[in-house]
């Protein structure tokens, strides 16, 4: 059994979003959202070395999440575990590779040692899903995008060793950029993105005496600001007494890792 479990995102944003797993003997990747070249080309940078990739797992079907789904799973011959709605939309634009394994949003599957439990999560797409993660005794919970922490979500994402959440915007930013009206209400709309105090404000009821690791991600380039994320996020974890807990922000340009879960002897 893995006495270590190892976390990094390849990157984490509009331009696209992916996260690898490994356990030293297989990784796994959530999302696939830069090109195959891309994408091979930040693991390549990683260290230690991913155990080889056995599978990808599909939150959305967005194009930040997907982008090189089908080409990058085909190369190295490995499957997309996507839901089965989110297969029907991507299948006729070609966005899925050969070999695929489908599911259903609240279902648990295993692939290789890793177990994956599935919960939907409120967001503008066709079958949006978030995940935990176990493997070793670890538990990883990942939720990217989605507009609010319903009940569900708070059920799956709460007790875990590491966090990977969304912390996509903040609303005064937001309401001064330039995007159209239309998009900054499907933003902050209850089916959009996950504001940085919303973020904050859960975090008491998500993190417990396990958790170590919290990584904000998908944070939005032109509506926030890593430092105002980051110091929000650092002030709740000091007024919960949690100077225990690293906290890590995902980076779009680079990847940001890695979050190191090891038993405690």
């Amino acid at each position: 059994m893995p006495e270590s479990l190892y976390i990094w995102a390849l990157g984490s944003g509009s331009s696209g979003n992916s996260i690898v797993i490994s356990n030293g003997s297989s990784s796994i990747m959530v999302d696939a959202g830069f090109s195959c070249r891309e994408m091979k080309s930040r693991i390549s940078r990683l260290a230690p070395e991913p155990a080889p990739l056995a599978a990808t797992l599909i939150t959305h079907d967005h194009t930040d999440h997907v982008r090189g789904c089908r080409v990058f799973c085909d190369e190295l011959d490995i499957p997309a575990a996507v839901s089965l709605r989110t297969a029907d939309f991507l299948r006729p634009k070609n966005l899925l590779p050969r070999k695929c394994f489908y599911f259903e949003p609240g279902s648990c599957f295993d692939i290789t040692d890793y177990h994956i439990r599935t919960f939907p999560v409120p967001h503008d797409a066709m079958d949006p899903v978030g995940f935990v993660i176990e493997s070793g005794g670890f538990s990883i919970g990942i939720a990217t995008d989605l507009g609010e922490i319903n009940c569900e979500s708070l059920e799956h994402l709460r007790n875990c060793d590491a966090l990977l959440l969304e912390s996509n915007y903040d609303p005064e930013l937001l309401r001064s950029c330039d995007r159209p009206l239309r998009i900054k209400r499907r933003i902050a709309g209850r089916q959009g993105h996950l504001e940085n105090r919303a973020m904050c404000q859960a975090l008491p009821k998500l993190l417990s005496e396990k958790t170590r690791f919290l990584m904000l991600v998908h944070l939005s380039s032109e509506c926030n600001h890593p430092e105002l994320a980051e110091k929000m996020a650092r002030e709740t974890l000091e007024s919960m007494g949690r100077s225990d807990i690293t906290l890590t922000l995902a980076l779009q340009n680079v990847p940001t890792g890695p979050c190191k879960l090891e038993k405690i002897l």
